[in-house]
């Protein structure tokens, strides 16, 4: 990973990107990287057939900028509380999916909003984040409206028993550590439904998976011993049990492949049914092939 690539934040002014820019500046503080901030201008979105583009470069690019200069404010006051960051504004303009994909390119981790603004929220960063998180070329944080930064609690980590989901394990105990946070790691050794394993001695293979899991972690806990690991096996698949965990966490990870390892597919439809789910941010996590 290059230590000195920024944190990208992208704006819109509503409510979630606020709260992405506030827990984007806490990350980039907290890794000593550098802030971005970029308001992406699609002019599609203005497009009405029969009417063509609605909207002249006077009528967008102030309230951009506005919306930039008040997300710089917010940052800072932010990083204010942790260390000296470099914060830096851009106002983009291009297809919105796109130009943040171009922007994932150079960048450690782009942070969304879950929700957009206004009118077309349907089109804009609220629905891009599930095409970020399948197809950025860096980790991709979505981050809920909500009143405050959760600075306490613990980072939560699922683990599907697959190399796919080391880059996730990485960077959990990554966060953990920096966050000086205990890491919850959730482990589901089936994706069927609880109907179909019931027949199965769940003891012996509780038993077996907790083995799994603790084989996964070794290497990690080595490398981080500062981290207090919980480790949590479930006997189906892990959406609901990290929903639930996440209602006490400060930041859930998860991997951007399931067990099948399918390309643009998200930790089977773990990460899916997550993204807009959980009530605390959600850093997906790309592996090394993707």
């Amino acid at each position: 990973m290059n230590m000195t690539a920024p944190i990208v934040v992208a704006v819109d002014g509503s409510a979630a990107s606020e709260s992405a820019v506030r827990w984007a500046a806490q990350e980039a503080a907290l890794c000593m990287a550098p802030l971005r901030i970029v308001f992406v201008v699609d002019r599609s979105e203005y497009f009405i057939p029969g009417f063509g583009n609605l909207s002249s470069d006077a009528m967008y690019v102030d309230p951009s900028r506005q919306v930039l200069e008040s997300a710089a404010r917010t940052a800072a006051q932010v990083t204010a509380k942790i260390c000296d960051t470099e914060i830096h504004t851009a106002l983009l303009k291009g297809p919105l999916v796109p130009t943040l994909l171009t922007e994932s390119r150079t960048a450690r981790t782009l942070v969304v909003g879950n929700r957009g603004l206004g009118a077309f929220s349907s089109k804009v960063l609220g629905s891009a984040s599930s095409a970020l998180a399948r197809h950025a070329h860096c980790p991709v944080a979505v981050v809920h409206a909500m009143r405050s930064i959760a600075d306490r609690g613990p980072v939560v980590v699922g683990v599907d028993g697959t190399a796919n989901s080391e880059p996730a394990i990485g960077t959990a105990f990554e966060e953990a550590s920096r966050r000086k946070a205990c890491l919850y790691a959730v482990h589901a050794w089936s994706d069927a439904s609880e109907s179909l394993v019931r027949g199965l001695d769940w003891a012996a293979v509780s038993t077996a998976q907790a083995v799994a899991l603790a084989e996964s972690l070794a290497g990690w806990q080595e490398k981080f011993p500062d981290v207090d690991v919980q480790r949590v096996v479930v006997r189906t698949g892990p959406a609901r049990e990290l929903q639930v965990l996440s209602r006490d966490a400060q930041l859930v990870v998860v991997g951007s492949h399931g067990r099948g390892g399918f390309a643009g597919m998200l930790l089977g439809s773990t990460s899916e049914a997550l993204l807009h789910s959980v009530e605390c941010p959600i850093l997906i996590v790309r592996g090394s092939r993707d």
